[in-house]
């Protein structure tokens, strides 16, 4: 349920959300800002964005905080599509909710490599030896896609084998998966088929919103050690609140696009607000 119009208009979060969790969101980000004292730019949901850009009050940590300052500033020699002001000053963003939850295991990947090797021991990981934000082989290359699909972290681990396996990770916390989809290339087609993990006859199903995106990211995942041999093996992480039912409604809905009993590297992960979203103490 919506949070009430008078609740909406105290914290300046009254805007017409296309889902009650994105309503909900948008208020809790605009209380957390509230108590913290820092004033707000259009909506509850967005910090003044002069005192965002020079205190970081949209990411936990001073190291996060440098981390997203080094990886702007580099975006362009990188390639890397970081959306500013948003990464700044919104906080209803999945953009520096990305960085929050791994930009500190880019600088420890000791901890990195025990958090991994705890959600998935079935990976048999050795050490996670990178972290990066914002990143692919070559977009619009293709070698890969053919299209600017990237991932939001993508995280490099040597197995048990010291072979060079990745996580190519997505983050979701207030999207609804409503966008028109992009256009359609005959490559998705091409690494579907080589993959042998699509039921095809479904093909006009992934072409079509909610799960168009989500196949797209994971046909990414797919070309780097199916059609191309980069990486001994790689797995897709749909990373997103338990609470977003339209983000759960994608998963199902692309799940059954599957064939029975094959390996397909797709790992959705979830948890309640306070695992996952937008990790503040509000």
């Amino acid at each position: 349920m919506k949070p009430s119009k008078e609740l909406r208009k105290k914290y300046e979060t009254d805007y017409n959300d296309k889902t009650d969790f994105a309503s909900k969101a948008r208020l809790l980000q605009s209380i957390w800002r509230t108590e913290k004292g820092y004033k707000f730019d259009k909506y509850g949901n967005f910090l003044e964005l002069s005192f965002a850009k020079k205190t970081g009050a949209n990411f936990l940590t001073k190291t996060i905080f440098e981390i997203v300052k080094q990886e702007i500033q580099n975006k362009h020699i990188d390639r890397k599509v970081i959306k500013e002001p948003r990464i700044w000053n919104n906080l209803l963003s999945s953009q520096p909710l990305a960085f929050n939850v791994f930009g500190e295991l880019k600088l420890n990947l000791k901890l990195a490599t025990s958090t991994f090797k705890a959600l998935y021991p079935d990976r048999k990981i050795k050490n996670v030896t990178a972290i990066e934000f914002e990143y692919s082989l070559g977009r619009k290359s293709l070698k890969y896609t053919g299209d600017s699909s990237a991932f939001d972290v993508f995280v490099v681990y040597e197995n048990e084998l010291t072979e060079k396996c990745f996580f190519g990770i997505e983050v979701k916390y207030a999207e609804n998966l409503l966008d028109e989809p992009a256009t359609h290339k005959e490559t998705y087609e091409e690494i579907s088929i080589q993959s042998e993990i699509f039921n095809m006859t479904m093909l006009d199903k992934l072409k079509e919103k909610p799960i168009q995106q989500i196949w797209r990211d994971h046909l990414l995942v797919l070309s780097m050690f199916i059609k191309n041999k980069d990486y001994k093996t790689g797995d897709f992480i749909y990373l997103y609140p338990s609470e977003n039912e339209n983000c759960k409604s994608g998963i199902e809905q692309y799940s059954q696009t599957f064939k029975n009993g094959k390996e397909n590297y797709f790992k959705p992960l979830t948890g309640n607000a306070s695992q996952i979203d937008h990790p503040r103490p509000i």
